[in-house]
């Protein structure tokens, strides 16, 4: 789900650290012995090592529950919900990995505050997603709110604006020597639909951009925001500000304005 070029940041950043990265490779068999381990894949290529990590992943814990019986309707995923997370029995509400979608204890987290609001207070809630951010903690870490790149332009074609910002370009990040990723921002009509970050701290970095997705925050009132100097969050404030750059030295009309005002200053 995260955008490919900053996970290849991350892949190459973990291959250049001697790690091999096997993808697409299906297991079809595992065989030997405490200490000396070996993986079959199903294109027949056999991978050895000393210890093995199974991360199977998690599906919701509900089959001895009986949903049935008190008319809530389910299937693999979880218990089937509308979007004020509600199931099929009105009194029967389901937060988390069990209501499917996004499996972060976070978002569980939110949809409790959803719940909440809908099931004591009787006011009108829904669960969105377009704003709720992840992150995965490798070195360097990757991060994502709303789409990635590919998504945007499916969903906004020429109205979308993709803006690159290296982190070279922090001083922070230059001093502790950590000055190595990226921050992508994916902008259609002026406002951020998608950040892809890569780098140090990118899963702090993200909170960021995830309170502008939820508010919908224009680039303007993003680029204005003012940040202690120097930290790591000043990213976020410089590639905002990379969005007016063309707008502001590159347009020809910007120019022909500043020159005539120039010619009247003292």
């Amino acid at each position: 789900k995260d955008d490919p070029e900053l996970a290849a940041i991350v892949l190459d950043n973990l291959r250049a650290e001697g790690i091999e990265i096997a993808e697409d490779a299906m297991a079809k068999e595992i065989r030997g012995k405490k200490g000396a381990i070996e993986i079959e894949a199903q294109d027949g290529r056999v991978f050895k090592g000393s210890h093995l990590l199974m991360a199977v992943g998690r599906k919701p814990n509900i089959d001895k529950l009986n949903l049935n019986v008190a008319g809530v309707e389910y299937d693999r995923t979880g218990v089937k919900v509308g979007a004020n997370l509600r199931s099929t029995n009105r009194r029967v509400y389901a937060v988390g990995d069990v209501a499917g979608g996004l499996q972060f204890t976070h978002v569980a987290g939110y949809h409790a505050g959803v719940v909440i609001k809908s099931m004591l207070f009787g006011l009108p809630s829904k669960a969105k997603t377009a704003h709720i951010p992840w992150a995965t903690y490798t070195d360097p870490e990757l991060a994502q709110v709303g789409l990635i790149e590919a998504q945007a332009r499916e969903q906004h074609g020429g109205k979308l604006e993709v803006i690159r910002f290296d982190f070279a370009g922090n001083d922070r990040l230059i001093a502790e020597g950590k000055a190595k990723g990226l921050i992508k921002l994916m902008v259609a009509k002026g406002r951020p639909v998608g950040v892809s970050i890569a780098g140090p701290s990118a899963g702090e970095l993200i909170g960021f951009w995830a309170m502008a997705l939820a508010n919908n925050l224009k680039m303007g009132q993003i680029a204005a925001t003012v940040l202690p100097y120097p930290t790591v969050n000043e990213v976020n404030k410089r590639a905002a500000g990379a969005y007016f750059t063309p707008r502001l030295f590159e347009n020809a009309n910007v120019k022909r304005v500043v020159g005539f005002v120039q010619r009247f200053l003292p």
